[in-house]
């Protein structure tokens, strides 16, 4: 019985909401699988200062399942000349216009949680991240996506902002 109770304690508690909140939306399926690459340039700024020399690339997918929600999880690496990150994200997204499968510009909004760092030791700590962009699907299944997103890492000496401007490829 004890091994049962812990499901619902702490963070899988939040997980487990987000299963039900996607079991609400099941009923209006319009679902639809979205794939991307990007990459770009963006900063580091917080306490210490800031940087704007950094680079970021990353490769992802979204399952749309509703006419304008979606989870998603990407991973890719965030660095500079003398560091290089490796970041794993999960997030929602809320799709601001367009139906799946249709042409033209698809706004949106996103955010969800990141583990940023190198390993699972020391070198790696948690974040979360915010951002928006466009995808701009043309007549088959492919699109050009540009977005902005902001990792934000909590830290008891100030926050730090790991901030990207990233374009790329869709594809769904």
């Amino acid at each position: 019985m004890r091994t049962r109770l812990k499901l619902f304690r702490g963070r899988t508690r939040a997980a487990w909401f987000g299963v039900i909140l996607c079991g609400m939306f099941a009923g209006n399926v319009d679902a639809q699988g979205i794939g991307y690459a990007v990459a770009g340039a963006g900063g580091v700024s917080g306490f210490f200062g800031s940087r704007s020399s950094a680079y970021h690339a990353a490769g992802g997918g979204e399952f749309r399942f509703a006419t304008r929600a979606g989870i998603g999880a990407e991973g890719g690496v965030f660095g500079n000349s003398g560091s290089l990150l490796v970041m794993v994200s999960a997030n929602g997204t809320f799709h601001v216009s367009r139906s799946p499968g249709e042409r033209g510009p698809s706004p949106f909004l996103t955010g969800g949680y990141t583990r940023l760092g190198i390993g699972y030791g020391e070198g790696a700590f948690n974040t979360w991240n915010l951002g928006g962009g466009v995808a701009i699907w043309g007549n088959g299944r492919s699109g050009f996506r540009l977005e902005f997103r902001d990792h934000v890492r909590p830290d008891f000496r100030g926050t730090v902002h790991y901030w990207v401007v990233r374009a790329g490829v869709c594809l769904r």
